[in-house]
């Protein structure tokens, strides 16, 4: 199917009408040099979550995480082997939905009115075999530099509520208070609280908030304005739930599909921002790399900040 020329504010075709890799087409070796001189204290920090089944957030159709045992030490696997009686190897399986606990979001993760980013038809995508277009591995790894946005710690709260709308206001504010320049092709990560308030309450064995804080429609043109090249936040969907506006995955249908811009959910960002605001600096170093699983609509990931 051929592709149809874009109406939206979007980023169809900006990279050309094959591209599949979306606004981190933004990020050059120029940009991660940059980013490299904002490393101030040496200090790494990883941002994904534990992978377990218990204590974390977990959607129910994605079921927890299974760590299974393929081989153990007294399995006598090695017996044949000189020497083999003396010796033992453990080895795992790994059961895990692609978009569980700390992910990110390809490109052909969601679709809207037939189609992936850039116009790709989305019908090319296969239950057997996954995404034709825009997989994670189109994605690939990543280094940049990522701003911080503690929208809950500009409001002086540990979290915010849940429901709460970010809007662009609250971006820009954060931008004035934090006294931090946004560059084009940077990440964006913004702490809402809302992992803070999901482990107080799984810590006193209730269940987590369903419904979250998150970006709504109207911070999208904070993302395409600035130019960014992925948004993470410490949330599920990094849009609010309920969906603004109303719209089933609205934003996501923004900056997946109409601006080509990867997403990194359920980051753990609260060490990241009490270790920057002790740094004295709201920029730093971010690596980010999925596992190129071939037509995978998404990845577990554990980035590292380094501040």
């Amino acid at each position: 199917m051929e592709q149809q020329s874009d109406t939206r504010i979007g980023n169809w075709g900006r990279w050309g009408a094959e591209d599949e890799r979306g606004a981190l087409n933004l990020i050059d070796a120029k940009s991660v040099a940059a980013a490299a001189q904002e490393v101030r204290t040496g200090q790494a920090y990883a941002l994904g979550l534990p992978i377990q089944r218990e204590g974390v957030p977990i959607f129910p159709h994605r079921g927890a995480p299974q760590r299974l045992t393929l081989s153990s030490q007294t399995d006598n696997m090695f017996d044949d082997y000189p020497g083999g009686t003396e010796v033992g190897a453990n080895e795992d399986v790994f059961v895990i939905a692609s978009h569980s606990i700390t992910h990110m979001d390809a490109l052909c993760h969601v679709q809207h009115q037939g189609r992936f980013y850039n116009g790709h038809d989305a019908g090319t995508f296969r239950s057997h075999s996954g995404a034709e277009r825009c997989g994670i591995e189109k994605t690939g790894a990543f280094a940049a530099r990522a701003v911080l946005l503690d929208v809950a710690r500009n409001k002086g709260v540990d979290f915010l509520e849940p429901g709460y709308t970010i809007t662009r206001a609250d971006l820009d504010a954060c931008v004035e208070a934090q006294g931090v320049e946004v560059r084009t092709g940077d990440a964006l990560l913004v702490r809402t609280g809302h992992l803070d308030n999901f482990r107080a309450e799984a810590a006193a064995g209730r269940d987590g908030p369903y419904m979250q804080a998150g970006l709504g429609l109207d911070a999208v043109s904070f993302v395409r304005d600035h130019d960014i090249a992925a948004v993470g936040a410490d949330n599920g969907a990094i849009e609010v739930i309920p969906f603004d506006d109303e719209r089933f995955l609205s934003v996501h249908v923004a900056l997946l599909v109409e601006l080509g811009v990867p997403l990194m959910e359920h980051l753990w960002l609260t060490d990241l921002a009490r270790g920057m605001a002790d740094a004295g600096t709201w920029a730093c170093l971010l690596t980010v790399t999925p596992l190129p699983v071939t037509g995978a609509t998404g990845s577990p990931i554990n980035p590292v900040a380094i501040v």
